[in-house]
């Protein structure tokens, strides 16, 4: 994939993707997570007992955001009633209100997170350049990274775009799958992301996950999230946590729909929660666009280990 140059990148890109988007360092980034909020994460406090939840879009993070509220309050769903938790989490580099609309006066969502006591969870999507110091580096806090097989997060993206103001309304699956491979769609490079992490994820203070391993095993993938966080839980407690962490269950929780506090959305729009299954980018994918892919990830991915898993099993 090109990065493009970065002056230009806005000129490729289709017209109407400068509504809702502007370029930051070479890479395009939403204009409700405007570039004061992006300075403010990379020059953000970080505690030491803090938990930064890392994703590229669309690849589990409000699953994982769930889980880990479920598992810091000891498995106790009646502590998430209430309040939304997209409202507990901060979204380190978006504005409050979360729309675009008054993004330039709006309170950031990193002053937020300044007045939350510790342990702090937080939440962000910014390219890894855009990261403190500290958690690049490893130095403070913990990190749980969740990557999702591209094809699936590409497919889920593309619609989620189509579902709100706040991003780009690409005409088409195929505007959408170019735009992608030329690293043009907002928060930049899948693969850079990824690979990131992947290469930190012996460090003690992070953990790599899959949503498609996630997907397998939850059970597993929620003691896993509980020892990082240094929890130690019952099988029945576990037990409650996956009862409340399923696909369906989020999706009837009005405290953990992301559809009960997204506001810009497009008209006939359907669910956040659209399907959370593996293998849909086959409805998408024509075989040349699979071809084509398949030959950049093979190229990107190549000597690193680092495998995904594309289809149900």
């Amino acid at each position: 994939m090109s990065n493009g140059n970065s002056s230009t990148l806005l000129d490729q890109a289709p017209a109407y993707v400068a509504d809702v988007s502007y370029e930051y360092e070479g890479v395009l980034m939403p204009k409700f997570m405007p570039a004061r909020c992006v300075e403010a994460v990379r020059n953000f406090t970080v505690r030491d007992d803090d938990i930064f939840l890392i994703t590229y879009p669309k690849s589990g993070t409000t699953w994982v955001q769930q889980i880990v509220l479920l598992a810091y309050h000891d498995g106790d769903k009646s502590q998430l009633e209430g309040v939304h938790i997209m409202k507990v989490v901060p979204f380190l580099e978006a504005v409050e209100s979360m729309n675009i609309e008054g993004a330039s006066t709006s309170r950031m969502q990193t002053e937020i997170a300044d007045e939350k006591p510790s342990p702090r969870i937080l939440k962000t999507q910014v390219p890894t350049k855009c990261l403190p110091d500290s958690i690049r580096d490893s130095t403070r806090g913990k990190v749980i990274y969740v990557a999702r097989n591209p094809k699936d997060m590409m497919v889920s993206y593309f619609h989620f775009c189509k579902m709100t103001f706040n991003l780009p309304t690409y005409e088409s699956w195929d505007v959408f799958y170019e735009e992608f491979m030329a690293d043009r769609v907002p928060r930049g490079s899948w693969f850079d992301s990824v690979l990131y992490w992947w290469k930190k994820r012996d460090e003690p203070n992070v953990l790599f996950l899959k949503y498609e391993d996630m997907k397998k095993d939850i059970k597993g993938s929620i003691k896993q999230i509980s020892e990082f966080m240094g929890k130690s839980f019952s099988e029945e407690t576990i037990d409650a946590i996956v009862a409340s962490s399923t696909f369906d269950a989020m999706k009837k929780n009005k405290t953990s729909n992301p559809d009960q506090v997204i506001k810009r959305v497009k008209e006939g729009s359907k669910s956040f929660m659209r399907k959370g299954t593996i293998g849909d980018w086959k409805n998408y994918f024509s075989n040349e666009q699979n071809e084509r892919f398949d030959m950049i990830y093979e190229e990107k991915l190549a000597g690193s280990g680092l495998e995904f898993t594309f289809e149900q099993e």
